[in-house]
């Protein structure tokens, strides 16, 4: 017993001298859901602040909040706890900077500790319809614009104060006047009003002209109000505590948002059309237009200035937060990661590549083997519906609801794009043909040796049986089938799976399957299975020599977005809504893994890795999981078919975690301790 507590001991000390020194410092590993081995991308962009301070700055997304080192701009914490029902809103600092408050859809406000990351207070007791909040000048009271009133709350002990009550619709922006005792406020109602905080009485400023549509931001001393009209190329000041009209700012475009620096002095706004997206950055007083930044490719969402007034930190739809100086007008740094809704993840070949394409229509390659992010194709295109390598990983096709594109997938580069062709596309097995599909009910396939020249491409073949169009493609592995997903009966609603002949363009069969229309479709690696997964929440497969259905998977409960089997055949993965994916026995139909992880959010792709070791799923929340595919061998944890010193690595970089469905939890107490250490130690090979 001894010898063998030496040898642990050993194993353990290596392991951990072997780990990576920034393995702490990697971001894709914090706080990761059961089963995941890494996360991809940060979430989607909601909201930008900066700490009075000036030390830090917080970018709300879809994950959590990302607290950043302002002057070396990396991420220092992620503070999470928010699902798609109750999705972020908003966040501000508190003026000593060390609480940081965060607002959701449909959630409490929550009072972090900036320094230590923990949740110090979640204020409860209302509805939904968080508008906005802030701080008093002295940090003791938060208001909260709920409704049609304002909520007040100690923030020291949490206790809820009188709320001012008063206005007849939703309050939409409120800021305190310096002296922390009065407050004003600006609802839908067409109103402004100025609060007493102590009594509650409150008077109506008169003379501001609000219409039904607008957006407003309050100067920090609450002294000016800047109202952007919806639709219009103008923003109105006026002066809060008489009513008076100060002037209009003509901007280039219609107004997204709007930030007033810290002395109130400028205002910057976002403005942009699909295809221009400005910053601009406005002198108050003169109405004189200062700078212009146009770097960002996609609408900017959220803005904030530094305390300082010099920095500019942008939130763009694109998801990408810039840094700008204001003196300059340069772009400091770039900060990447964040993603929009992930529509389709999908592998290249030899497994180093990781593409997931997100909206607008933008595609992310991942380094598999650093697992670190490697660059962004972006085009100006709808968001990405369909994304699959061709077999020699040379290209890489993306189609939206509107067109196909095709990349070098080595070199980034544009080759071509094809209008009025739907995101269903598939790539036969010897590489040779591809296959989309149109709005006008048909599908062509085409030459691929002929792509570079897209404009001059025939097709070879053209199927068409007068469908509804196609949801999904799949070539049976010889290549001489081609499966499309239709729909049929009445307002097209019943999913169709059509079988067709690729030597002679004919449709061999065609098979009612769903009584909702089919997703996605994924033939075994055999051939001898096809899974189609549907909005009816089931998933089904078909004995493909019979048509005749093999067995129904039932366990999804809000429609089944993506199958795919694994490269043995063995595992069926499955996606759908609720964030949850689901791991089959394709054999008996058991579902034997659950993993939830994309914050409750849709996962809208499932795909295995060529060596059946992971599975990346893409969801709503703007995140790629990557999921440990456990071996049938237990003590094998990183699924290499061996139990050696790499198994006892894995488990020592995941010693402490906490939960069930961890690969390196061996013996599923529901921990990852020495036990686990032993356990493999006994079973080395």
């Amino acid at each position: 017993m001894k010898k063998i507590a030496i040898f642990i001991f050993t194993l353990l000390l290596i392991s951990m001298l072997s780990l990576p020194t920034s393995f702490a410092q990697d971001f894709s590993q914090w706080n990761l859901p059961d089963g995941a081995i890494a996360r991809l991308g940060k979430g989607s962009i909601i909201d930008v602040a900066y700490s009075p301070e000036g030390t830090h700055f917080a970018v709300a997304s879809t994950l959590g909040i990302w607290l950043y080192e302002a002057h070396t701009y990396k991420a220092a914490a992620l503070l999470t706890g928010y699902t798609s029902v109750s999705e972020i809103s908003a966040v501000v600092f508190s003026p000593d900077g060390k609480t940081l408050a965060s607002a959701s859809w449909d959630g409490p406000v929550r009072l972090w500790d900036v320094y230590t990351g923990q949740l110090r207070l979640t204020l409860t007791g209302y509805e939904n319809n968080i508008n906005a909040l802030v701080f008093s000048p002295n940090g003791k009271t938060l208001a909260i614009a709920h409704a049609k009133e304002i909520l007040l709350w100690d923030t020291e002990t949490g206790q809820q104060l009188n709320p001012l009550r008063g206005h007849t619709d939703s309050v939409k922006t409120i800021a305190f006047m310096p002296n922390g005792r009065r407050l004003v406020s600006v609802s839908s109602d067409r109103t402004i009003r100025v609060w007493d905080v102590l009594t509650g009485q409150h008077k109506s400023i008169r003379g501001v002209k609000l219409n039904s549509y607008w957006d407003a931001v309050f100067s920090p001393d609450a002294k000016t109000l800047a109202v952007a009209h919806a639709n219009s190329q103008r923003i109105e000041l006026w002066e809060t505590d008489t009513g008076q009209f100060l002037q209009t700012i003509r901007t280039t475009q219609p107004v997204d948002t709007m930030a007033f620096s810290p002395d109130g002095r400028t205002l910057a706004c976002s403005s942009g059309t699909w295809q221009d997206h400005l910053i601009e950055l406005w002198n108050v007083q003169t109405g004189e237009l200062l700078t212009t930044f146009t770097e960002h490719t996609y609408f900017v969402a959220a803005l904030a200035f530094s305390p300082d007034g010099k920095t500019l930190i942008s939130g763009s739809w694109n998801d990408t937060i810039k840094v700008w100086s204001v003196e300059t007008s340069e772009s400091r740094v770039t900060l990447r990661g964040y993603l929009g809704w992930v529509g389709v993840v999908a592998f290249s070949p030899d497994g180093h590549t990781l593409a997931s394409g997100s909206s607008p229509h933008r595609i992310q390659l991942w380094d598999m083997d650093s697992q670190q992010y490697k660059t962004t194709l972006e085009a100006y295109a709808f968001e990405v519906w369909g994304l699959i390598f061709s077999p020699d990983g040379q290209l890489l096709v993306s189609g939206s609801s509107e067109e196909v594109l095709i990349w070098g997938a080595h070199t980034g580069e544009l080759h071509a794009r094809y209008q009025n062709w739907y995101g269903a596309i598939a790539f036969s097995p010897d590489g040779e043909t591809l296959a989309s599909g149109r709005f006008d009910r048909t599908i062509k396939l085409w030459n691929v040796n002929t792509i570079q020249d897209w404009q001059a491409v025939q097709s070879t073949a053209v199927f068409d049986a007068h469908r509804s169009g196609y949801d999904s493609l799949a070539y049976s592995p010889d290549g001489k089938i081609l499966a499309s997903a239709s729909r049929e009966g009445p307002a097209y609603r019943k999913g169709t799976i059509l079988f067709w002949d690729v030597s002679t363009a004919q449709l061999k069969t065609t098979i009612n399957a769903h009584e909702e229309p089919i997703t996605t479709l994924a033939f075994s690696p055999d051939g001898k299975t096809l899974a189609s997964g549907s909005w009816d929440d089931t998933i089904r497969l078909w004995d493909t020599e019979t048509n005749m259905p093999r067995q129904i998977l039932s366990g999804h409960t809000e429609g089944v977005t993506s199958v795919a089997f694994s490269l043995d055949g063995e595992i069926l993965a499955s996606a759908g809504g609720g964030g949850t994916v689901r791991l089959w026995n394709a054999h008996t139909g058991q579902n034997h893994t659950i993993f939830n992880g994309h914050n409750e959010y849709e996962v809208n792709s499932v795909a295995f890795s060529p060596d059946g070791k992971t599975l990346a799923s893409g969801g709503g929340d703007g995140t790629v999981l990557l999921w440990q595919i456990q071996s049938e061998v237990p003590e094998d944890v990183n699924g290499d078919g061996r139990v050696n010193i790499d198994d006892l690595k894995f488990v020592a970089a995941r010693l402490g975690h906490v939960g069930e469905g961890d690969a390196a939890d061996v013996n599923d107490d529901g921990v990852v301790n020495i036990l686990d250490l032993v356990a493999i130690a006994g079973a080395v090979e």
